[in-house]
């Protein structure tokens, strides 16, 4: 257990410019926007958003920012997994972990398990702290305008259901899409800096060659881009989330969650799983093999 935890704190030790210093700064810069907004009178609402109760302001805002921070925790992670697979290699540091009683296999897993664990908790953590920002952002608007301002357990029980929803929701999307985060970091394994653009280049060139071959014997766009376009879509894109602020009552998470979770094909989950687990065992055995050559 503690080289595990060893492990995982030196890829934030190396990673922790994209997952903390980052994350740092749009919070400073969302927060100095947030407060001159307010500050100048620069925020206008038009006649529908002014309707609404600041309470529904603020849950759509957090909402809004929270995509936005999912996106860019996607983003982040599908470059840290391109790069840290391969990390290592530049320079004598795998001699040093060789060293160790730790397997390649286990050397991988933990970067898995940091790019499923503790960097997503610090992304949540950006999460929060941004909708503390749209809370006071929210407060002091409808204190300018004269809205009546929703009561601080109000302000909380909306957090914890939104919270509920995001945390739940991102952990789910995590492990739906670990299959292309062990994909591009087994070609970073292989091919080191080339795996980012060989991600989408070999499948694509599969998918070409499978239309040129089988031209017309299958759906559109031919069976591996048909499969990777149902795998790589999360849930159910015809749920309307709209519908969870848009009611007259505060967010609830249960009935949007239940909704996440039908939507879900739950063989396509567990088995890419296993296929992730797959592509790690499969890098950690050529960085045996090229270390030892």
């Amino acid at each position: 257990m503690k080289t595990l935890t060893a492990l995982i704190r030196r890829e934030y030790l190396e990673h922790r410019g994209a997952f903390l210093y980052a994350p740092t700064l749009i919070l400073v810069v969302l927060l100095i926007i947030t407060a001159s907004g307010v500050a100048f009178g620069r925020f206008q609402l038009d006649e529908r958003m002014a309707l609404l109760p600041a309470l529904k302001v603020f849950e759509f805002g957090t909402l809004a920012l929270s995509a936005l921070w999912a996106l860019y925790l996607m983003a982040a992670l599908f470059f840290y997994y391109a790069d840290a697979f391969s990390a290592d290699l530049r320079n004598n540091a795998m001699l040093f972990w060789k060293s160790m009683p730790v397997s390649d296999f286990g050397i991988l897993a933990s970067k898995m398990l940091a790019g499923l664990s503790l960097f997503p908790l610090l992304i949540l953590a950006a999460m929060l702290l941004t909708a503390l920002i749209v809370f006071g952002g929210t407060s002091l608007s409808a204190l300018t305008l004269g809205i009546p301002v929703p009561s601080l357990f109000a302000y909380l029980s909306s957090l914890v259901q939104i919270g509920s929803f995001v945390v739940v929701g991102v952990a789910l999307a995590l492990l739906w899409y670990a299959p292309f985060f062990a994909w591009v970091g087994l070609l970073s394994t292989l091919f080191r800096r080339w795996s980012i653009p060989l991600a989408f280049l070999i499948p694509g060139l599969a998918g070409l060659a499978e239309n040129l071959l089988f031209r017309n014997a299958g759906p559109d766009g031919g069976y591996l881009l048909s499969y990777l376009r149902h795998r790589l879509q999360f849930g159910d894109n015809r749920m309307e989330f709209g519908e969870g602020f848009l009611t007259a009552g505060p967010f609830a998470a249960g009935p949007m969650l239940g909704r996440l979770v039908a939507s879900i094909d739950w063989a396509q989950f567990a088995g890419g799983l296993i296929v992730a687990a797959l592509l790690v065992l499969a890098a950690s055995a050529y960085r045996r093999r090229s270390v030892a050559a």
